[in-house]
């Protein structure tokens, strides 16, 4: 429903909704105080917020007679917490409703949407209205129930439901053409003529899928896209009609006249014609339900009522075509607010509906989705008794008349078993599906370390590029044994619509897959594979010839949103595709694959605000739009504005209005007419995104970059922004695309469109650089990137052999292994290219940019210079003006003298002499009959310390190349790195020890003597010494030795200069200590050019090794066995006196933690019933409240009122879906990570957890042997040693045995032989 554009449904995102009418007595003792009415827990349809977002919400009402103010008053989902968040300024008129939206935005201002500060818990929690002053005068206790999708709970109001038109009603219809245009068909007085016909409601066609299959009475012709409807229908006492409401399912718009008068409407134009397509698509094929209350003056008692519906097909999506509608009202109930039911269905703002009927159960299978050799025997049965099980094995969704389930299914060959309850009357309740998949002898025994994706069609035949095709997709993932196996149970199964995706690359033996996910009844659905975050839409990418190293777009993907600038996130896996029937078998094989998020609008994705084709003024008008730069899709054409030719992405083109369609182009044109400008440019771009975007495209050399395959956005009241980077795999000296071969030079793109014009913007080029500075400090180190390389190396080494067996592009034992070094080598180069490009300087590496840290904390500090300042009071530590600010200090450290100095003495070879054959650049080479000079060396410039021979006249006689040596002795080369200041005219190659360490400005491939530079120096490069970093260079203990090769630029090029410098810097950086909570900014320095700034900000405390270590939020057995672990993860003692806890507002009066300590903070409820869950578990205290069921945000804060620990812990993906209520608690993996990093977080492998981390210890003493035992319990994830000591105070425990890594839960035994227990008496076990 994300897509419908409702006239009246969708407009109840207002926070104050007018009530139906006025209410009846009530009946219990609260009197006429508001009261919480109802409420949606897990919404995704029922009503919109202001961004646009399906949050969960609460509505109130106020049955008395007069206005009542909330100001003050609190809502919350604690119960010792009443004023956890509390109104502004607002009443609610008598009679009226109130709706807040439970999103956790905290927004709570007068005149604005009402948003909570938490979120509601679908599965249930407590839920409260207080006053001012802490009481509550309703609420929910212990909790309301477990609610479904889009399921209302809350009191009931409407009375008996009188159905005025029922489902299936007889009515009179006619499919229009032209010469119907002018008939006034919704008038009550219409009569109709011999061209309309009489049919059951259900009219429409469906040419794929089942949604409306068996709903369809009356069939319409597959070319229509409108239908008229008319129904007569008799209403007694229309005065005393409580409510009104119009059921209706279609797809796609429609228009309803009561009695002649327009009433509602979803997807529809406001004048259309007879032949007008639906606006939008409707995917959602439930019943919606339309408050026709306020219309109830329009009915006349009697039978002379007509209801009117005009339907409409969307023109993209002629798949189906359906409209039913009902009526039905009734009088209004009497009303006890401490009446509280599931509801029939949600009426959010309005008078409630009444109780809803009980749903049928869901099936219960013998066996879930699952693999099988030979065959399978599945039983099911209903989880009510007396219900009905029904099922497919076609993929069709079962209903009313599917075969009833009375005996064991047999399975023989891959099957879907689709089932639903029913109840005797017909009612189906949820359908539950389950793939079962005959494995082959031949893929039986296949075992892989990645996840495997296998996409099942059941004999459907090939995969079209057009339209989508039924599938069903199982990703199988790595169990205990770190192995994936076809025999296990999938992780997860769904139903997909598949087709082949790419544009040039449809062609090729490897196939990639646009997926989307789907539930039973064939709509989207989200779903949440391998850690990703939800949604529908994916991505199977196929790496075939052009990226042999497989890794090149995910690279990419991965440094975009290292810098902080989102890109799709990337999962590899090997993947089956079984098309033409029979078991899976390894000839359905297909090869390694990156699952990737596909680029849409999505919270999680390209996060802007939803834009809809009534948003024609501004703010609304504004955004959010995605576009693109590319090949145009079928049936779009797009526009040009601002001098580039752009395509629509979101919306689509069809659903983009006139008003949206010209405020784009202005914009545009604005746009482009200010890119040169120095300053007001960047009142309509987002310049840093564009620097980002045009940065890594140029990185790879992207001869597609810029050009296609290029997405950028605008938002709501905000600047334009490139982004998100796309397609990359014919980039970084790939195979079979030459345009990226060559490391040096930009791309043919780089000044592609506004590029051409932004480029000559002087402001711009400046903020590239310093960004290119600051990212090459960090994520855009070669260390870096070859660090997330390597690491992919070997994830897919395995897999890569199959690959290349199956595609036989590079030899399959070795290709993969040399395509990966062949990509660090352009890698490389490219790097050291680049930094030639911008007068910048990386910007320094810290150990910490943001923390809290113990008193004698050192900041490390690494950079790739030898000037180095920072600042301990957020001051900058360069002045506006370029110079050094008073208030800096020099890092002493980073003052080291070149072991190298410029102007050193270097031996050379002048004679014109090749070397192509010679191993010249070894430390062992010969170079006795070598000349010797001081730098410069050189000729034809007038100022070389030694001029070299430069060969006979003329110029183009001269040599082309003059080779230089250097030796040098380094002693200790541990974590050491290199800075070379290398002054060249023309171009060079440097090498160390026989190793090329780099290249500036010369050509990738093989460099003879003969070779001239990339291109001639300017005068001004000539002088210019160029720097390069070498992280880990590969010096020798003892002698070592540089050897460097200078050549000219062309054959008329008259001089050649040569000098050099190189210092030794620490490669794991420089300490400072750090005494006080700072905010530190640091910068490098060179000659008059400044790196970006880094920055940390660090807190100071004595409490700042206190960490919470595991949080059980939402215990499966009740609130009462809640419990916060806290960990001393110091050496020594802390003081806990005087350190709160926020969240749950504890404050600890006294105590101390020791070393490596734990404690638990519980819930005041039932300490005892705790306790004699957990007899071991070290208590610190009892807290009031509890922890949210859907996530909130725990603070430690010092006795100085210092936060020296958050997290922000959620119920929803990434956060482990196992601590939400199955058993599991939420532990903190290491306490070296970040706290705030969902990744950093784990769902306890033990139920219940383990608080306290207690080990359950007992010991036997041997009487013969002498010998104790002492077994306990070993948790996962932990490694054990056992320590002895004679004398507890003195501190001193020896270790006497480790027991390595436990990764399951099992006895551990420690034995202590008489030897290593003589004279001891006390003993522990411990972890580190």
């Amino acid at each position: 429903m994300d897509a419908l554009n409702f006239e009246m449904r969708i407009r109840l995102t207002i926070t104050l909704l007018t009530g139906i009418v006025a209410l009846g007595p009530v009946f219990n003792g609260l009197g006429s105080e508001t009261f919480i009415s109802e409420i949606v827990a897990a919404n995704n349809k029922t009503l919109k917020d202001e961004f646009g977002e399906t949050s969960d919400w609460v509505e109130l009402h106020n049955p008395g007679n007069t206005a009542a103010n909330l100001l003050g008053w609190g809502l919350s989902d604690e119960l010792e917490t009443p004023l956890k968040w509390t109104f502004p300024d607002v009443s609610i008129p008598p009679g009226k409703f109130l709706i807040v939206h439970a999103s956790g935005n905290n927004i709570a201002e007068p005149g604005k949407p009402l948003h909570t500060s938490f979120r509601l818990a679908r599965a249930g929690e407590f839920l409260g209205l207080a006053k001012p002053d802490g009481t509550f005068t309703d609420k929910y206790e212990p909790g309301f129930p477990a609610l479904a999708d889009n399921q209302s709970y809350g009191v009931p109001m409407m009375g008996k439901v009188e159905q005025f038109i029922p489902a299936h009603a007889t009515f009179q219809y006619l499919v229009p053409s032209k010469t119907h245009e002018t008939q006034d068909w919704t008038d009550p007085s219409f009569k109709e003529t011999a061209s309309w016909k009489s049919g059951r409601s259900g009219f429409g066609f469906q040419r794929k899928g089942t949604t409306f299959i068996d709903l369809i009475k009356t069939k319409v012709s597959t070319s229509k896209r409108v239908i008229w409807t008319r129904k007569k229908f008799t209403v007694k006492n229309q005065d005393s009609l409580g409510y009104l409401i119009l059921r209706i399912k279609f797809d796609d718009g429609f228009i309803a006249y009561l009695n002649g008068e327009k009433i509602a409407s979803a997807n529809a134009a406001n004048n259309p014609k007879y032949n007008s397509y639906a606006t939008n698509n409707n995917n959602d094929g439930s019943f919606l339900d339309f408050d026709l209350t306020d219309h109830i003056g329009l009915l006349k008692s009697g039978g002379n009522n007509v209801l009117a519906v005009q339907a409409f097909d969307y023109r993209k999506d002629r798949n189906e075509f359906f409209l039913m509608p009902t009526l039905i009202g009734g009088r209004s109930a009497a009303i006890d607010p401490s009446s509280r039911e599931f509801l029939t269905f949600p009426t959010p703002g309005r008078l409630n509906a009444g109780q809803s009927q009980p749903l049928p159960g869901n099936p219960i299978f013998s066996r879930e989705s699952s693999s099988f050799s030979s065959s399978l025997s599945i039983t099911l049965k209903p989880s009510i008794d007396g219900e009905i099980v029904r099922y497919t094995t076609n993929g069709n969704l079962p209903n009313s008349t599917s075969k009833a389930y009375t005996s064991a299914i047999r399975i023989t060959t891959s099957t879907l078993i689709s089932a639903r309850c029913f109840t005797k009357d017909g009612q189906g309740g949820p359908p539950i599906t389950h793939e079962y998949l005959q494995v082959a002898a031949n893929a039986r025994k296949f075992t892989s370390n990645l996840p495997v994706v296998v996409i099942e069609n059941f004999k459907g035949g090939s995969i079209p590029s057009d339209p989508y095709k039924n599938a069903y997709m199982s990703i199988y993932e790595p169990g205990e044994d770190k192995r994936t196996s076809l025999m296990n149970s999938p992780t997860l199964g769904t139903r997909v619509g598949i087709k082949i995706r790419g544009s040039s690359t449809q062609n090729r033996a490897k196939k990639a897959f646009t997926v989307e996910a789907r539930d039973d009844f064939g709509e989207d659905k989200d779903i949440s594979p391998l850690g990703l975050a939800e949604e529908s839409d994916w991505i199977l990418y196929a790496a075939y010839n052009f990226d042999r190293a497989l890794i090149r777009n995910a690279l990419i993907y991965e440094l975009s949103n290292q810098i902080g600038r989102y890109a799709v996130r990337t999962r590899f896996c090997e993947v089956f595709v079984n098309t033409n029937g029979g078991a899976l078998s390894y000839n359905d094989y297909v090869g390694v694959y990156s699952f990737m998020e596909k680029i849409k609008r999505d919270k999680n994705r390209v996060n802007i605000t939803r834009i809809s084709p009534e948003d024609t003024a501004e703010p609304e008008l504004t955004g959010g739009y995605i576009f693109k730069i590319d090949r145009a899709d079928p049936g779009d054409s797009g526009f040009s504005a601002g001098g580039q030719s752009v395509k629509w992405l979101e919306p689509k083109e069809e659903e983009i209005t006139s008003k949206q369609s010209g405020y784009v182009r202005s914009y545009f044109n604005t746009v482009y007419s200010n890119l040169n400008h120095p300053t007001k440019y960047a009142d309509y771009i987002d310049p840093l995104s564009w620097v980002d975007h045009h940065m890594l495209n140029e990185f790879t050399k992207n001869p597609d970059g810029l050009r296609l395959s290029t997405y950028f956005f605008k938002d709501r009241n905000k600047r334009m922004e490139y982004g998100p980077v796309w397609d990359f795999d014919r980039t970084m000296g790939c195979d079979d695309d030459g345009r990226a071969a060559n490391p040096v030079g930009w791309s043919g793109s780089y000044r592609f469109g506004w590029w051409s014009r932004v480029m000559g913007n002087k402001a711009f080029k400046e903020l590239y650089a310093q960004r290119w500075g600051e990212v090459r400090g960090n994520v855009m180190t070669e260390k870096n990137i070859f660090t997330i390389i390597e690491e992919w190396e070997e994830l897919l080494g395995e897999a890569a052999q199959r690959n290349f067996t199956k595609w036989r592009l590079v030899n399959s034992k070795t290709g993969f292994k040399t395509e990966i070094k062949q990509l660090k080598t352009w890698i490389s180069q490219r790097l050291n290219w680049m930094d030639t490009q911008f007068d910048s300087i990386p910007s320094p590496l810290l150990s910490l940019t943001e923390g809290v840290a113990l008193p004698g904390f050192k900041l490390g500090i690494s950079a790739q210079s030898d000037e180095v300042y920072y600042t301990t009071d957020g001051t900058d530590p360069r002045m506006p003006n370029g110079k050094i600010s008073s208030r800096a200090i020099r890092l002493v450290q980073a003052e080291t003298d070149p072991f190298i100095a410029m102007g050193s003495e270097w031996t050379y070879l002048d004679t014109g002499a090749s070397l192509n054959r010679q191993s010249w650049t070894e430390i062992e080479y010969d170079d006795t009959g070598w000349k010797s000079g001081k730098a410069e060396l050189g000729f034809g410039d007038g100022d070389e310390a030694t001029v070299v021979n430069r060969g006979p006249e003329p110029s183009s006689n001269y040599h082309r190349t003059i080779y230089f040596r250097k030796e040098f002795q380094i002693e200790d080369s541990t974590d050491k790195s290199l800075l070379v200041k290398l002054l060249r005219d023309d171009g060079a190659v440097v090498y160390l020890n026989g190793e090329e360490l780099f290249r500036s400005n010369m050509k990738a491939g093989t460099i003879r003597s003969t070779s001239y530079a990339e291109k001639r120096n300017s005068s001004k490069n000539s002088k210019i010494y160029f720097r390069y970093f070498i992280e880990l260079p590969n010096f020798k203990p003892g002698k070592n030795v540089f050897a460097v090769e200078v050549h000219r630029g062309s054959r008329s090029d008259k001089d050649l200069s040569f000098n050099f410098e190189a210092t030794v810097l620490d490669g794991a950086g420089v300490p400072v200590p750090i005494d006080r909570t700072s905010t530190i900014t640091v910068r490098a320095k060179s000659d008059n050019i400044w790196s970006a700034p880094s920055t940390a900000s660090i807190t100071i405390s004595p409490s700042a090794s206190l960490k919470v270590t595991e949080l059980m939020y939402n215990p499966a057995d009740g609130k009462t066995f809640e419990f916060i672990e806290l960990k001393n993860t110091a050496g020594f003692p802390i003081n806990l006196a005087g350190i709160t806890l926020s969240g749950v507002n504890f404050a600890f009066e006294e105590g101390t933690l020791a070393p490596w300590e734990s404690g638990l903070l519980i819930p005041n409820d039932d300490p005892d019933a705790f306790i004699a869950k957990y007899p071991n578990a070290p208590i610190l205290g009892t807290y009031g409240g509890s922890l949210s069921n859907s996530g909130e945000e725990l603070q430690l804060i010092d006795p100085d009122g210092q936060v020296i620990y958050s997290v922000n812990y959620s119920d929803e993906t990434p956060w482990p879906n196992e601590a939400s209520g199955h058993g599991s608690s939420l532990e903190l993996a290491t306490n070296l990570g970040n706290e705030r990093d969902p990744a950093n977080w784990r769902a306890s492998l033990v139920p219940g957890g383990t608080p306290g981390d207690i080990l359950f210890l007992s010991t036997k003493l041997s009487l013969t042997g002498g010998r104790m035992a002492i077994r306990f319990l070993a948790l996962p994830g932990n490694t054990y040693s056992l320590h002895t000591s004679n004398d507890l105070g003195s501190g001193k425990w020896r270790k006497l045995e480790v027991n390595e890594f436990v990764t399951e839960m099992k006895v551990v035994e420690f034995v202590v032989s008489p030897h290593d227990g003589e004279g001891q008496q006390f003993y522990r076990v411990s972890t580190p």
